[in-house]
């Protein structure tokens, strides 16, 4: 997506305070951990698990709800660096509003009441937004792993804002191709 409508100096303070946040040391990073094995799935984790062809996946992640701001738990957001609360909430803000035109033009190009699609997947009271940073840690021995696995989303909407590093591939007409890196967009 381009032309969105979010200011470009607001992603880059996204993405600075995502590369501040994994910059930090892991037991500053660790503070703010998940734990899935007691339910708690929001905050910073680590994969390094076999896939199923045997390739590990090997990344970082931070992970919580960003939107609405009523269903935040800013307890576990981090607190350094101290950019990315408020840099995070203004761009959930925005994330929102573009979330309502994608719905809108979606709705009408399948001849549908412009509010429709918008209405089913929980209106503008009930519309979750979760946010989830990758980070890819240098790998070793890289022909032995990937960042995430194939994977299908379960939202009814992703946006990814990159850092413009390629790597990011969609499955196509049968085959994986890789997204274009196009400066200030959003891929959707």
């Amino acid at each position: 997506l381009i032309n969105h409508g979010i200011p470009v100096d607001l992603m880059e303070r996204v993405k600075k305070s995502g590369e501040e946040f994994f910059g930090l040391a892991v037991e500053e990073k660790e503070k703010y951990a998940n734990d899935q094995a007691a339910g708690k799935i929001q905050g910073y984790g680590s994969k390094l698990a076999n896939n199923a062809c045997g390739q590990l996946e090997w990344e970082d992640y931070f992970f919580h709800l960003v939107y609405p701001e009523d269903k935040r738990d800013l307890s576990i957001w981090p607190k350094t660096p101290t950019d990315y609360i408020e840099a995070t909430s203004v761009y959930a803000k925005c994330l929102r509003l573009l979330s309502t035109k994608v719905f809108k033009a979606l709705s009408i190009g399948l001849g549908l009441e412009p509010n429709r699609l918008e209405k089913e997947v929980g209106g503008l009271q009930e519309l979750l937004l979760q946010m989830k940073i990758n980070y890819y840690p240098k790998c070793p021995q890289p022909e032995l792993a990937l960042g995430v696995e194939a994977h299908t989303d379960v939202s009814a909407l992703t946006f990814i804002l990159h850092n413009m590093v390629p790597g990011l591939q969609l499955f196509y007409e049968g085959k994986w191709v890789t997204a274009k890196c196009v400066p200030d967009s959003i891929v959707m």
